[in-house]
């Protein structure tokens, strides 16, 4: 069976891109399109992971239910919505869902704000209750500039806390590798 290789450099590309526009949006006070933007950055975080460790997505649920579901061979990855990769996260250990983050909930709170603003590219989803946090729908409609602003910022410190958290486990990964093959051994 021919495994197909993901372009992790074009992904890492397509993400640190989507990072300085995210960026650009907070300092030139575009708000919304800086949520946006900050959802579609864990998106890619999260499939490069995917891309980085396929044996070990292949394994979880939801790339099996994902596969039986799929018309396609190849590509399944690409399938996933960020609520899927959300769950092989979780699944996976990538982000310690259940600790507290600064005594204000847990740090799946963090990941669902960050989808969930994402989805503001959605008119409905200003109309509508939140499927994880229920009325948020009415406080994002007050178009306060300054309440919007925290807004962005819970979504940068979440993408870039997640960015570090994964950082940390490539590099373990690596000296890992780095240490058995230093000691005449395959990874």
């Amino acid at each position: 069976m021919v495994v197909k290789m993901y372009n992790l450099d074009v992904a890492m590309r397509v993400m640190r891109n989507l990072h300085k526009e995210a960026d650009l949006c907070l300092q030139n006070k575009c708000y919304i399109a800086a949520l946006i933007l900050y959802g579609s950055v864990l998106e890619s975080l999260l499939l490069c992971m995917c891309f980085v460790y396929p044996e070990k997505v292949r394994k979880t649920q939801v790339y099996k239910k994902r596969k039986n579901k799929s018309k396609r061979k190849r590509d399944i990855f690409l399938e996933f919505t960020l609520n899927d990769l959300i769950n092989i996260a979780d699944e996976l250990k990538w982000f310690p869902m259940q600790d507290k983050i600064d005594d204000i909930s847990i740090f799946r709170d963090w990941v669902k704000w960050v989808q969930e603003t994402r989805n503001l590219i959605h008119p409905a989803r200003w109309l509508k209750p939140d499927p994880y946090f229920g009325n948020i729908h009415r406080e994002i409609q007050d178009f306060s500039k300054r309440k919007f602003k925290r807004y962005v910022e819970i979504s940068e410190e979440t993408v870039s806390r997640m960015a570090d958290l994964l950082g940390q486990i490539v590099e373990h990964s690596l000296a890992k590798k780095i240490k058995y093959e230093q000691n005449g051994r395959k990874y």
